[in-house]
């Protein structure tokens, strides 16, 4: 289970993030969903401490953070308890697929390189590039080069997978393969919390579904309830927003 207590990030006196609580539940694939720059690509990368929070306490089973008094130890077992996706992907460039995804196994996880292979061969053949394992970045498409990452992530075994707009660099079909992948990977029961922008996928792969808006969650529910009965107004528009201004792209 992840538990987040008062969450809190502010960027030059203005607050992003504003005492966020969220729990979690393993298994539970939780989408964020928000007009631009209500926070939610800081809330990911508050949980795992890329952007460091003013203040707050992140529980991942049994490891409790408080964010003010953090040891350096507990800042390392965090991350090594998430795993993120990119935008952009972040691959390494000068690094096979293959090695890619051996490269967490072996530097944080200090597993053996033979046996960080085999592991990082399962995930890659999960993901469909079984054929792409000794191909450089430059190589792959971006849909491929995204499906690495999630690979990457997964073989590292997180308690939570964080999911950063994972489509938003590709065209439709690209992106298509990668939410195919994403759908797979939450169907294997994994604990996502993910924020995109592709409504229709969101409807068809999140289990619950949070609203965030000006640093606050405003809605939280399955997606059944908070897209066919938003309380807020605001809610009701910015869904409207979305469906007026994006056609429908994908069918998962």
């Amino acid at each position: 289970m992840i538990e987040i207590r008062g969450l809190t990030k502010s960027f030059h006196q203005h607050t992003v993030l504003n005492h966020i609580d969220l729990t979690i539940q393993k298994g539970e694939v939780v989408a964020v969903i928000g007009s631009s720059g209500a926070g939610k690509s800081t809330l990911l990368r508050s949980i795992n401490l890329l952007e460091v929070p003013d203040e707050g306490i992140i529980k991942i089973d049994d490891l409790e953070v408080d964010i003010v008094q953090r040891t350096k130890s507990e800042t390392l077992e965090l991350r090594k308890s998430t795993a993120m996706v990119f935008q952009q992907f972040n691959l390494f460039r000068q690094k096979t697929a293959l090695e890619n995804v051996m490269e967490g196994l072996i530097v944080v996880k200090k597993i053996p390189k033979e046996d960080a292979q085999k592991i990082a061969m399962v995930q890659l053949d999960k993901v469909g590039l079984s054929n792409r394992i000794h191909h450089y970045p430059k190589q792959l498409s971006g849909g491929q080069q995204q499906r690495v990452a999630i690979a990457r992530a997964l073989a590292m075994q997180p308690k939570i997978l964080l999911l950063d707009e994972p489509t938003s660099a590709l065209d439709p079909e690209l992106a298509g393969e990668v939410l195919d992948t994403i759908k797979k990977t939450a169907e294997e029961g994994n604990t996502m919390l993910l924020v995109s922008h592709e409504m229709n996928f969101v409807r068809r792969v999140a289990t619950r579904v949070l609203v965030l808006d000006q640093g606050a969650i405003v809605e939280d529910g399955t997606q059944e309830e908070v897209f066919s009965n938003p309380k807020l107004e605001r809610t009701k528009q910015l869904l409207a927003n979305y469906y007026r201004d994006r056609e429908p792209e994908f069918s998962i």
